[in-house]
């Protein structure tokens, strides 16, 4: 239907017309009044998996529960939380909403000489409404790059910029990043949508695998396969343990340190450790003069790429060998403190630090939790046209993001705290709705959102018509 605002699936309510799911169920369309058009069955996209034959290397469906064995998880503590969900899949639990996570594969791309020289699959519903998926290709092991990947680095981004934009909120897709002689091609599904115009030089990379939901849902990151050419061979297995430093800000070399350290717990009887820290550059400083304070040892920490921006809100990964004097069974329990420093350290920041021991790891991922339940859409209102006599107001209902939507009842218009004009949505899903309004001078003027269901937790904007 045109103008549909959404659509009613087997009483589910979405905005997109792509949604998960199997079989032909009856779809609905639905405006931004709440009204359902006839009933018409729905299309099942075949899946082909025809493109698995392309990834000569190494195919990761995640049936393996052991993530920390395959992959580094950079992310936000509390914020990204990994889960093994139904059919083997990576579900991301991201409840704080607009974080990023960084998956680091611990088995490299290796490209050939010539002709397609390499291929990087990702199968996800990262990059639906509002979303986004960055592939990053880079010499080295960063845990992480920023907003400023290093010189030598290939960047794919795709998100709703990227042609083609149905892309539904919770709908796997395939992306392929395709290294060849002049190019390196972006393919959704089969089909090239975007090409970045360079050559690597360089013959093996870290393949960095950035998922961030879209802004101001509880998130969900559902990744179903990775696939990475010219790798067949194990990686070297290593357990991690994080550790937090006593100040997240990075300290001058002889600045007093609070005294908080970390403990040696994970070092006692290692044959080699090292500590891996990655900061977010300042204003000014030196990162090849960074160290890392583990109580009276000082161990110096280099650059884990090359070619690395030194601007500011830069982020770099540093490695440095845990000294052997700290891998014994005996000694102090304690290294305290743990601190970073840098001369004209100038607010750098530490955005994670871990210690890494050779050994297969014993962490298997928890059961991802469930699918999130429906969420009301986003409200936003403006005031697009003012006259001395009149203001035309216009509120936009956004549940392109949601996985699944909650019912509209409708919304109210209150001025100067007295009920105006009321809008009745039933069962309704989102859309856009303009409002004039009789209001000569100054007011104030705030939209509440009405859910069909009594209790949920509803939203209101207030705006301030001034007139000058």
């Amino acid at each position: 239907m045109d103008g549909a605002a959404g659509y009613e699936v087997d009483g589910r309510l979405v905005a997109s017309p792509e949604i998960t799911g199997s079989g032909t169920p009856e779809v609905r369309a639905v405006d931004a009044f709440g009204q359902r058009s006839s009933p018409v069955r729905a299309e099942e996209r075949p899946s082909d998996d025809s493109w698995r034959q392309a990834v000569d290397g190494w195919l990761d469906d995640f049936d393996d529960s052991f993530l920390e064995r395959r992959y580094h998880l950079s992310a936000r503590d509390g914020c990204v939380n990994p889960g093994s969900g139904s059919g083997g899949r990576l579900v991301l639990d991201m409840p704080c909403g607009d974080d990023t996570a960084v998956l680091r594969a611990r088995t490299p791309l290796r490209l050939s000489d010539s002709g397609e020289r390499g291929r990087v699959a990702v199968v996800t519903d990262a990059a639906g409404p509002r979303g986004r998926l960055v592939l990053d290709l880079v010499p080295g092991t960063p845990d992480r790059l920023g907003p400023i990947p290093p010189a030598d680095a290939v960047r794919v981004v795709v998100d709703d910029s990227v042609a083609p934009g149905t892309r539904g909120a919770g709908v796997l897709h395939r992306f392929e990043a395709v290294v060849t002689d002049n190019d390196v091609r972006v393919v959704q599904d089969g089909a090239q949508i975007a090409s970045v115009p360079v050559s690597p030089k360089w013959r093996e990379a870290s393949v960095l695998i950035g998922v961030t939901p879209p802004p101001g849902y509880p998130g969900r990151v559902e990744i179903d396969a990775v696939g990475i050419t010219g790798s067949r061979g194990p990686v070297d297995e290593v357990t991690e343990t994080s550790i937090v430093a006593g100040t997240l800000r990075v300290l001058e070399p002889e600045e007093e340190a609070p005294g908080i350290g970390t403990a040696r717990a994970p070092l006692r009887g290692a044959p080699s450790a090292r500590l891996r820290t990655t900061v977010r550059l300042g204003d000014g400083g030196d990162p090849n003069g960074l160290v890392a304070q583990l109580g009276t040892a000082r161990v110096p920490l280099r650059p884990v790429v090359s070619g690395w921006s030194a601007a500011e809100g830069s982020e770099l990964t540093l490695v440095g060998e845990v000294p052997a004097e700290l891998l014994t069974q005996d000694g102090a329990d304690a290294l305290s403190p743990f601190v970073l420093r840098m001369p004209g350290a100038s607010q750098a920041q530490v955005l994670e630090s871990y210690f890494e021991v050779p050994r297969p790891s014993p962490v298997r991922l928890e059961n991802a939790p469930r699918e999130p339940a429906p969420v009301l859409p986003v409200m936003t209102a403006e005031f697009v046209r003012v006259t001395p006599n009149d203001a035309t107001l216009a509120i936009t209902l956004d549940a392109a993001p949601a996985r699944s939507v909650a019912p509209l009842a409708g919304f109210e218009v209150y001025v100067d705290s007295s009920l105006a004009a009321t809008v009745p949505i039933p069962g309704g899903v989102g859309g856009r709705h303009e409002l004039r309004l009789a209001l000569k001078g100054g007011h104030n003027v705030e939209v509440r959102l009405r859910p069909e269901e009594p209790g949920r937790q509803t939203d209101s904007v207030w705006l301030e018509l001034s007139r000058r």
